[in-house]
């Protein structure tokens, strides 16, 4: 595995997830813009084939556990009682830039 795909700090508080890469890259996503981007097959189910998007998110929306799995990912647990979502550690990094979706504060390299 590409030891730069793996974080040096991953935190989250206030309903912001913040993640730091060894080459300075940073990431900030809101915990409401990580469960919208859920990748497991509920999530693209209820998105469609299409891209529809899902039911609103409540505002106060969080993660409250977050599980490693393996060195590749982490599972995120949302307070809405969502668990299925395995986040990998590249589809993070990439987020932003898939998406065409400015990230909460994204802060870029630095």
């Amino acid at each position: 595995m590409d030891e730069a795909l793996l974080p040096e700090s991953i935190v989250n508080e206030d309903g912001i997830m913040r993640i730091r890469w060894p080459d300075g890259l940073q990431r900030r996503f809101s915990n409401a813009f990580l469960r919208a981007h859920c990748e497991c097959a509920q999530c693209k189910s209820q998105r469609g084939a299409h891209g529809h998007e899902q039911a609103p998110l409540p505002a106060d929306l969080r993660v409250t556990e977050i599980y490693p799995v393996g060195a590749y990912a982490v599972q995120l647990v949302f307070s809405d009682g969502h668990r299925r979502g395995i986040f990998p550690w590249a589809y993070l990094r990439g987020l932003c830039e898939k998406q065409a979706v400015p990230c909460a504060g994204d802060a870029g390299h630095q």
